[in-house]
């Protein structure tokens, strides 16, 4: 999964499906891979030589969530299947990242101009100038939608943040980030703090950037009772952000853990 994160033309359903494989070890991606092959192949003998964009996306469109049924899963929506791609596909249901991956995944391999756009509460397709909302069907987003939500989320200038959104598209990195972001806030939901850390140690691994990871590994090494990974984690996350307001409270939280580790005799 790292490898493909890190290389622009990784193949962002692999991606996917292999953070699927850490909650289904039998997980085979072949057959889900190839699946998405045929369905670029159908949509491929669908369009006319010399189509443009447009009919492109239709087709898209058409092959995705008509022929084959996708669709956005309203009714279980914090399920955490609907973040692992083997059960989107399996299912024809998932949530707007997951289905935004078949779109992509399915666009890529017919060379189509598709990119993910990383916008708030809503993942979105940009594909040609459209922007596109995978969870209902692949339809069109206008930008004033899109610069509204902004607005309401408090960004603190939307225009500039819309347009960094749609030159900027969200990288294959990004995207899988966003996933594992999904499944931890699921797990944490449905109080499983087991599935709820691996998916925090991917984060931790798959965005290095970003220190607060370990800080929420560490948070979930505590509730499992493992002090000295909890400590590591809290020490790491100090070394990297020693001003952070609650540095205090967290020095604290280390000492407190200390007498807990148990000691070779």
């Amino acid at each position: 999964m790292y490898s493909i994160a890190a290389d622009p033309r990784g193949d962002l359903a692999a991606g996917a499906l292999w953070i699927a494989a850490e909650e289904y070890p039998d997980l085979d991606p072949l057959p889900y891979l190839e699946y998405l092959d045929e369905c670029a192949e159908r949509v491929v003998g669908s369009v006319d030589a010399g189509a443009d964009e447009i009919a492109w996306r239709r087709a898209l469109a058409a092959e995705i969530y008509g022929r084959e049924g996708f669709a956005g899963n309203s009714k279980e929506y914090y399920d955490p299947r609907n973040s692992h791609l083997n059960q989107v596909i399996d299912r024809r249901r998932g949530i707007p990242i997951t289905l935004a991956i078949v779109y992509l995944a399915v666009a890529h391999r017919i060379g189509r101009a598709a990119a993910g756009v990383n916008a708030p509460g809503h993942f979105l397709v940009l594909h040609g100038e459209e922007l596109l909302d995978p969870f209902h069907g692949a339809r069109i987003v206008e930008r004033e939608a899109l610069l509204a939500q902004l607005e309401q989320a408090g960004a603190p200038d939307p225009k500039a943040q819309l347009e960094d959104l749609l030159e900027h598209p969200t990288d294959t990195r990004a995207i899988l980030v966003r996933v594992l972001v999904n499944l931890r806030l699921n797990h944490l939901r449905r109080r499983d703090p087991e599935l709820a850390l691996t998916a925090v140690d991917r984060l931790v691994h798959l965005d290095p950037a970003n220190p607060s990871w370990l800080r929420d590994r560490a948070a979930l090494f505590q509730r499992l009772e493992c002090a000295a990974a909890a400590i590591r984690d809290l020490e790491g996350y100090l070394e990297r952000v020693p001003d952070d307001p609650e540095a205090p409270a967290l020095r604290q939280a280390i000492a407190k853990l200390r007498p807990t580790v148990p000691s070779l005799q």
